[in-house]
């Protein structure tokens, strides 16, 4: 090897001039240039340096991977008997009593500090880690939908409620079962390694998603009040995508859900006189009409926005011109500043419509979720941890935005945060859909997101 780089300083002899930092440097440098040529001379030199350098970070993840996977081994037949129980067992928005009861048990079987009542049925697990470091946390959303399950599944739900004044069964058809059971995995995995864990993590199983308020009411009852993360993470199922694949959205993730109720009012009248007074149907039908024109002609294409009226009731008999219609729509967007915009030109066509005429009516129109904004830079950050757990680049998809609605977007306005989706679709079908009554999920989406999430926060 050459040892010009290590040679003893010459002695100093008369007339020689001395050798200046500058100098010293570019001969080192110069030398080093030479042994490229020498592979094996070159990696030997380097390898201590690097790991120097930058001190073992790639081992010390890999040795991370090894350790979790064991513990996600053992602990996978427990977690799956409870995403079975939770399934068999849902509860609707701010009723998951049976539910927070399992979490916080379990929570403390681990030695987690518990918070319970937060919100009502809101539980925080704290667990703090015996080495320095920040404070991170985690979302797992816990309520059902009022849905009557069709699965067929052995642990199907039976349960019912009244709804609207009618009897529907009770199911996890968004994978709140799910998410449920990786935020328990997650506290099971970092609780063994907690002699090793730098800094606290707050696992936070939130109620009433599905509601769209859980996450906000936590908020407000000062879940964060002594702890604030300084990173958020959660998952959703994706019912597109098979177990193994997991995509994100880069930055919005999810839409504003807001909307409105208006009735067109009337006098009322014969069918064959329909000059004596206003026809609250054909008013309704306008502006029904005028929206999806406003969408198209009035606002840029490249802003995202969707507005449909689901609901149009009015009349009860075909020669007789209705005293009111009643209209319920809702408005899909992305940024606070569209959302506004969107709202107030909903209001004037409504009103213009109106006007023309000569039709009185009320409108009732309310701001509900906030879009749901990836933090690019945080996402950027657990990218590169996500490829390494699944195996490759290729399971990590980047994926459209969606028009749907997701209240971890209340967490997201205060805190950096990300919300990843799951892939869970069984192999055996080609794909199944939320909020449906026959959605399933493969159960071995749970172990591979108690890894990912594991060592995203690990490596944090």
């Amino acid at each position: 090897m050459p040892d010009l780089a290590f040679k003893s300083a010459p002695k100093k002899r008369k007339g020689v001039k001395k050798r200046n930092f500058v100098t010293n440097f570019t001969l080192f440098w110069r030398e080093m240039i030479n042994m490229r040529k020498k592979p094996k001379f070159f990696a030997l030199f380097c390898l201590p340096i690097c790991l120097f350098c930058f001190p073992g970070s790639q081992a010390r993840k890999g040795s991370w991977d090894e350790r979790v996977e064991g513990i996600v081994q053992k602990i996978t037949p427990r977690l799956v008997a409870i995403r079975r129980d939770l399934h068999a067992h849902p509860e609707l928005s701010f009723q998951e009593k049976r539910t927070s009861g399992i979490v916080a048990a379990y929570f403390q079987q681990l030695g987690l500090e518990v918070r319970t009542g937060i919100a009502g049925t809101g539980v925080l697990g704290i667990l703090r880690g015996e080495k320095k470091g920040p404070v991170l946390a985690m979302r797992g959303d816990m309520d059902a939908l009022p849905i009557t399950e069709q699965t067929g599944l052995p642990f199907s739900s039976q349960e019912k409620t009244v709804f609207n004044g009618q009897e529907v069964g009770i199911m996890h058809a968004c994978g709140h079962d799910i998410h449920t059971t990786i935020l328990l995995g997650v506290a099971h995995v970092l609780s063994e390694l907690k002699s090793e864990l730098k800094g606290t993590v707050l696992l936070v199983a939130q109620p009433a998603e599905e509601y769209g308020d859980g996450a906000s009411e936590m908020l407000k009852a000062g879940l964060f009040k002594d702890l604030k993360p300084e990173a958020m993470f959660a998952f959703h199922v994706e019912d597109t995508a098979k177990v193994g694949i997991i995509k994100y959205a880069p930055e919005y993730a999810a839409a504003n859900v807001d909307g409105f109720d208006l009735v067109i009012e009337s006098e009322g009248g014969h069918g064959s006189d329909p000059d004596s007074c206003v026809d609250p149907i054909v008013v309704a039908a306008q502006i029904v009409t005028a929206l999806q024109v406003m969408v198209s002609r009035e606002i840029d294409v490249h802003d995202d926005t969707v507005i449909t009226v689901g609901s149009f009731h009015a009349g009860t008999a075909r020669n007789i011109i209705p005293e009111k219609a009643e209209l319920k729509a809702t408005v899909r967007t992305y940024g606070e500043q569209h959302r506004l915009n969107v709202k107030e030109k909903i209001e004037r066509v409504i009103k213009n419509v109106c006007a023309a005429a000569q039709a009185s009516y009320k409108l009732d129109y309310f701001i509900g979720t906030p879009s749901l904004r990836n933090d690019p830079q945080l996402m950027k950050r657990i990218l590169p941890t996500v490829e390494r757990i699944l195996g490759g680049r290729q399971f990590v998809q980047e994926d459209k935005p969606s028009m749907g609605g997701e209240d971890f977007s209340y967490f997201a306005r205060e805190i950096p945060s990300v919300m990843l989706w799951l892939g869970v679709v069984p192999e055996s079908v080609e794909k199944t859909s939320v909020h449906s009554p026959t959605f399933i999920a493969d159960e071995k989406s749970i172990p591979l997101g108690v890894k990912v999430m594991s060592a995203i926060i690990l490596d944090y």
